[in-house]
């Protein structure tokens, strides 16, 4: 039962943001694959406004060397075919519409992934230290005879695969993602990790 629904897991968090960027597009609403104000208000006030500057200098390099300098994103426009056109019975409009909003998607998520970067060095460390921190726990349980509980380390792992799957899933979501988000996820992932650790039971 548990492989089962670690597998389930897996498939929503790793498929369903890939089916969004492919679906998504055809939403004819621009808005929803722009970067939200608030979420860049919100990078500046908790990281300052130089790193959250350099955030967005780090994403338009990334995208221009990886999309524009080699013609990608010209070619693919290109192909999409004229807007208005009215002779195909508006395939061309839908066409270029889902192809403007699947660029703009694609650098949002590489926007965002630049603001990951932010935090990967803070959390990795955070979360080492409850991971350390929890192994002792367990340790000092164990030679007092303590009761550790298979259940609780299956939680935990699961949380930690449904916080991580969630890391796929925020980077294409419509919706603002500001700054508390990941400030909750690094304060979780040490969480699970300490009660995976403590709770981890050997087979020995």
């Amino acid at each position: 039962m548990a492989s089962r629904f670690g597998s389930h897991l897996k498939v929503w968090f790793l498929l369903v943001p890939v089916l969004a960027i492919a679906v998504m597009p055809a939403i004819p609403e621009r808005s929803l694959f722009e970067i939200p104000e608030a979420e860049t208000a919100s990078l500046v006030t908790s990281v300052g406004a130089e790193r959250a500057d350099e955030a967005t200098r780090s994403a338009n390099a990334l995208f221009r060397r990886s999309f524009v300098d080699n013609g990608l994103l010209r070619r693919t426009l290109a192909a999409s075919g004229p807007v208005g056109g009215m002779t195909d019975g508006g395939f061309s409009t839908f066409a270029h519409t889902w192809t403007e909003n699947f660029w703009l998607l694609v650098y949002r998520m590489m926007y965002r992934a630049m603001v990951m970067k932010i935090w990967i060095a803070g959390t990795a460390l955070f979360a080492a230290a409850m991971f350390f921190d929890g192994t002792a726990r367990r340790k000092i349980k164990a030679s007092a005879a303590g009761f550790v509980s298979p259940l609780s380390f299956h939680l935990a792992g699961h949380g930690l695969l449904l916080v991580l799957g969630t890391l796929f899933g925020v980077l294409v979501v419509p919706i603002p993602v500001i700054a508390t988000y990941w400030v909750v996820v690094a304060g979780l992932l040490g969480g699970l990790l300490w009660k995976a650790a403590e709770s981890f039971q050997s087979s020995r």
